[in-house]
């Protein structure tokens, strides 16, 4: 590990002012990013993306810390080659950014802290590196230098996790639940990216539940994960592995999950509401879900949570298989909480932001 530390000490007044104003561009840069997703190409989110960086680089170049500057200038290239056309803004774009900037906020805590920041000079050395041949690089290999970076910036990205997951044990005492796992576990091998996905949001919908004091019936709760997964599995092949937004028609082929796994709880357990969750699942607090424009309280706790975990496994694993690229998880915990009280409740996230740090 290498230490920086200036030569000449720095005025508090300049660095907390320095520090202030980069907190308040590392929150534009956030939402620059979430809204380019959406917009990719729209020029003037491209510009307001690149001044940000821009005026976090000067304020790192005004203090003196060179380790940070180096990298952010890096990113200014490239960020400046994207609203050129040069290099399209994708999500991969977008993780980089927000990761590179996640360092640099890391490097500024630990000055403010310290008065000094212990840092890998190898790691730096090897993001410098890496950021400076996507500069460089041919229009085909921007992906995959892309993900190289992100993988020494953040190794969880390609590093998915094995270990036996205790849902398999805590579904053993009940036949059904047990018999709707096993089943659910199958269905992963029908699509590539969804390899570990029953344990995964097993786990964090469970944890959640906990955590909140066990509002929800567990084995409803767990058993409403597997069966929308089985459901999900009868849909073509090709459309669960579609990477371009969907049509009309494929759109409404994929709502159709809600009624089938709904169904599918309510024939297992021989009760007619044992499907609720799974019927409210997509609906949101906003009341702009479906299938029947639900609001805040009308929707079960069950369904909610339900709903953050999907979408924390869309964004995280999404389609590994064509990529070999797992979202961050920074980034997922942003979007996430950019929806609070719009589609996700707010209770709900807070209860997910609480879990998720002990389970990733």
């Amino acid at each position: 590990m290498a230490t920086f530390k200036l030569e000449d000490p720095i005025d508090n007044g300049l660095f907390y002012e320095a520090y202030d104003e980069f907190l308040e561009q590392y929150t534009l840069c956030e939402s620059s990013i979430v809204a380019l997703e959406n917009n990719p190409e729209d020029k003037v989110l491209l510009n307001d993306l690149f001044r940000t960086i821009h005026t976090v680089k000067a304020n790192a170049s005004m203090l003196s810390f060179e380790p940070m500057v180096k990298i952010l200038q890096e990113l200014e290239t490239i960020l400046d080659l994207v609203r050129s056309g040069g290099i399209p803004f994708s999500n991969l774009t977008g993780d980089l950014t927000l990761l590179l900037m996640d360092k640099s906020r890391n490097f500024m805590e630990q000055f403010q802290d310290k008065k000094e920041v212990e840092y890998s000079q190898k790691h730096y050395d090897s993001v410098e590196q890496g950021l400076h041949q996507l500069v460089n690089c041919k229009p085909a290999e921007i992906t995959r230098e892309l993900v190289a970076i992100i993988a020494v910036l953040d190794p969880s990205t390609i590093t998915f996790n094995t270990e036996k997951s205790w849902l398999e044990e805590f579904v053993q005492d009940n036949s059904d639940l047990s018999f709707l796992y096993q089943l659910s576990k199958t269905c992963e091998e029908r699509v590539g990216y969804w390899q570990g996905r029953t344990d995964r949001i097993g786990q964090l919908a469970l944890s959640m539940n906990l955590e909140a004091g066990s509002p929800v019936d567990v084995v409803n709760l767990a058993a409403s994960l597997f069966a929308h997964d089985i459901a999900m599995a009868f849909l073509p092949e090709n459309l669960l592995n579609q990477q371009d937004k969907l049509n009309e028609k494929q759109q409404t082929l994929v709502r159709h999950h809600v009624q089938i796994s709904s169904q599918l709880m309510r024939s297992i357990f021989n009760d007619h509401i044992a499907g609720q969750n799974l019927m409210q699942h997509q609906e949101s607090v906003n009341g702009k879900g479906y299938p029947n424009g639900l609001i805040g309280n009308e929707i079960s706790a069950g369904a909610k949570i339900i709903a953050i975990v999907h979408t924390f496994e869309a964004i995280t694993h999404g389609h590994t298989s064509v990529t070999l690229h797992r979202r961050p998880l920074m980034r997922a915990l942003l979007e996430i909480n950019k929806k609070a009280g719009i589609e996700f409740s707010e209770r709900w996230v807070d209860i997910f932001m609480r879990v998720v740090p002990n389970l990733y």
